[in-house]
């Protein structure tokens, strides 16, 4: 199978923009899944077949302004209204399939943002959200949970992602460090005007370092989707993903292990990668909890622990020792 397989999917935004992305679609869905993403639509294609092996259609989405989308891209601006128009016409199109909200870093945004429209909207079909390593904002992105600036691979994201329809092959690691030492001593902003960016991005770039903190509780914690949320112990983002499944006011289940952003795929020691494979990866906690919640998946006697009970919060860890996940009921 290729990526072409993937049906177009087109979709207005409320200005009149139009949204485009991929549609796999499986035999017999019983849930639609929702990829909205800036890192083109097409890549995500072994992504979309796995979860129609699952049982779900899947839509993937490229965001305003960057591959096939029309408009111009504005990173963290736009996907709240984007992504409800997304849901609104995805009910209309498969009415009575249920959605599944789903997507890492940026994409976990859209996904959060998506959801926050479908309720203020009262698209009725949003059954549950799964976000890993989540980018929750501007300003979640470019501080850490210290408030000391990740300028580096805020540096190295913003030329490869942030500025242009498609993305750029990365930079050149004496580059990304000559640009780095230069933020360092001249100030980010100052430092970004002799990098030959356009205006546009030298605003948005200004535009990140002077956002504020997103206030979680009162952005998401109206929401009453149950929330998986998959951080890893050595992302930069771990603190916001903590935060955030703090924040949520209904059911939500944190997942972690000893990984960074790229989740599993990034682990470099084979040994624990081999240990992690061997307890069932992340797919040991994601196919669970949908089955738990009414929908496509694969049911586990550790779900017992997501039993309803005055705490609706429950945490799954993976234990690089033992090489065993333990699932338990308790705030991450």
């Amino acid at each position: 199978m290729t990526a072409q397989e993937g049906r177009e999917h087109l979709c207005p935004a409320r200005d009149g923009t139009v949204l485009r992305g991929l549609v796999w679609e499986c035999a017999r869905p019983k849930g639609l899944v929702v990829i909205r993403t800036p890192y083109d639509a097409e890549r995500h294609a072994s992504t979309a077949r796995s979860w129609n092996a699952r049982g779900y259609h899947c839509l993937v989405q490229d965001v305003r302004g960057r591959y096939r989308s029309a408009g111009t891209w504005s990173p963290y601006t736009h996907e709240e209204d984007d992504g409800g128009r997304a849901l609104a016409r995805l009910a209309a199109e498969y009415p009575g399939l249920p959605l599944v909200l789903f997507g890492a870093s940026y994409a976990a945004h859209t996904a959060l943002e998506a959801a926050r429209a479908a309720a203020r909207d009262g698209t009725p079909q949003v059954a549950a959200i799964i976000v890993l390593v989540p980018a929750l904002g501007l300003a979640e992105t470019a501080w850490d949970a210290a408030g000391a600036p990740q300028i580096r691979h805020r540096i190295g994201w913003w030329h490869e992602h942030g500025r242009l329809r498609r993305s750029l092959p990365p930079l050149p690691v004496a580059e990304l460090d000559r640009r780095t030492a230069q933020a360092r001593a001249q100030g980010v902003v100052e430092a970004a005007e002799g990098w030959g960016w356009a205006p546009p991005a030298l605003t948005g770039w200004r535009r990140l370092w002077s956002a504020e903190r997103v206030d979680l509780a009162a952005r998401y914690g109206h929401l009453a989707a149950p929330l998986l949320v998959i951080s890893g112990d050595d992302d930069f983002f771990h603190d916001d993903a903590r935060r955030l499944a703090r924040a949520w006011g209904a059911s939500n289940h944190f997942a972690s292990g000893p990984w960074g952003h790229h989740l599993v795929g990034g682990v470099t020691d084979e040994a624990l990668r081999t240990r992690v494979r061997a307890a069932g990866g992340l797919t040991h906690v994601i196919d669970p909890w949908l089955a738990a919640h009414g929908l496509p998946g694969t049911p586990a006697a550790w779900t017992r622990v997501l039993a309803a009970t005055a705490e609706p919060r429950t945490r799954s860890t993976f234990d690089p020792a033992s090489g065993a996940w333990r699932h338990e009921r308790s705030s991450p």
